[in-house]
């Protein structure tokens, strides 16, 4: 028997934040999510693989277009010709509720109900399968769902398909479960969604998280993918296949140079491009710790993003060896360096105006708008407003602490 789990797909992610860039290459990262999914289906075809399991959040929101819809159609007829069925549960971006698809997906797709349902599979050698699992029906799952799950069927193998957290003891609105119970099923493998980061929970028999295909934001970095899951010796071995077609990493770079100077920052991230290939094309954003401040004009071009624009259309020929590209520069002094409290009001308001922006207060404020109080709260004009004016007083608290100690 072989399988692939793979969850979280995130098709037509928005990508907010990134509208500085080339066209070019925003283009290709809108389409990074599509591009990393082609990739499990891909591999799919190329292993000739008995079925796959999709553990929820195909779409990136409850609301799908019609190209992202379209595309995961195209996707699973590709599979339907190939005789490979799909079983695929929704999750809290893309839940039952809002599911509105005009056409039905083709006859090798099972899409799993709001009730833990146990479908089984009979594969060309005779095998069986059992796969259970369920859809989230709305937003949030706030209860056990373990109960619902039949243990072990009288079948070769019997897989579960859960997207959901581990139980925390507050605030669990995502199918909050245990690995106990999860082991107490005495099932084969455990096929998980909804945590990005991939992770295994049991090793014999396998709990794993997949991750998602693809990184959507400079918290996900590193290689996302999916598993190729095979039978050897009647046990099931997950083998983890990359299909990130962008991948987002943060270094952090110190200059040691008192006060450096815009050309000096240059150079060092010239060299550090220069000395990091990438097999992958990746999206870079450095923290820059500095030994010193910034003049006030070099600092305006550095909020402004003036001086990234220009450093990315120069250093075009390294990137395209290397495959990497500057995204955003956080400034971070070290101790006993010039901090935040001693730049100047105008460079304060210049700041602010550029960073209090809806793009990257949405970035920033990322999941937790799907809260519903949280995201009645996000969207009243007011909150952004009330954001810069805390840091505001946040600041001149800061400065006067400075100042005291300075006295």
């Amino acid at each position: 028997m072989k399988f692939i789990h793979a969850a979280d797909l995130h098709l037509d992610s928005p990508f907010r934040g990134l509208q500085d860039l080339p066209a070019s290459l925003l283009t290709q990262i809108r389409e990074s999510t599509f591009t990393a999914a082609t990739k499990v289906f891909d591999r799919a075809l190329a292993e000739q693989v008995d079925f796959v399991l999709l553990a929820g959040d195909l779409f990136d929101r409850a609301e799908q277009s019609v190209a992202a819809q379209a595309y995961l159609i195209e996707q699973f007829d590709r599979l339907a010709q190939a005789k490979i069925p799909v079983i695929l549960g929704f999750g809290n971006h893309d839940y039952l509720a809002d599911q509105h698809l005009s056409i039905a997906y083709p006859d090798n797709v099972t899409v799993l109900g709001p009730q833990v349902t146990t479908t089984t599979l009979t594969l060309q050698d005779g095998t069986t399968v059992a796969i259970s699992g369920f859809s989230y029906d709305q937003r949030w799952v706030d209860r056990d769902p373990l109960g619902d799950f039949p243990v072990h069927a009288a079948t070769d193998w019997h897989l579960g398909m859960l997207h959901g957290a581990v139980a925390t003891g507050s605030g669990d609105h995502y199918a909050p479960f245990t690995v106990a119970e999860l082991l107490a099923k005495r099932y084969d493998y455990w096929a998980l969604g909804h945590i990005h980061q991939r992770q295994r929970l049991n090793e014999n028999p396998p709990v794993l998280y997949a991750g998602n295909t693809q990184g959507r934001d400079r918290t996900e970095t590193g290689d996302r993918g999916a598993y190729l899951v095979t039978n050897q010796d009647h046990r099931l071995v997950p083998e983890f296949f990359s299909t990130a077609a962008l991948v987002w990493t943060n270094p952090t770079l110190a200059l040691t140079t008192p006060n450096p100077t815009l050309a000096e920052i240059g150079d060092c991230l010239t060299t550090w491009l220069s000395r990091e290939p990438a097999m992958t094309p990746e999206l870079v954003v450095p923290t820059l710790s500095l030994n010193g401040a910034l003049s006030a004009a070099e600092q305006a071009q550095i909020t402004s993003g003036d001086w990234l624009a220009l450093f990315q259309r120069t250093q075009r020929r390294v990137m395209q060896a290397v495959k990497r590209v500057v995204v955003a520069l956080r400034w971070d002094s070290p101790v006993g360096t010039t901090a935040a409290p001693q730049l100047d009001t105008r460079y304060w308001s210049v700041g602010a105006d550029q960073v209090f922006t809806p793009e990257n207060l949405q970035e920033q404020f990322g999941k937790l708008a799907q809260e519903p109080a949280l995201a009645d709260w996000f969207a009243d004009p007011k909150t952004a407003v009330t954001l810069r004016e805390e840091a505001t007083k946040l600041l001149a608290a800061l400065a006067g602490e400075e100042d005291d100690h300075a006295s």
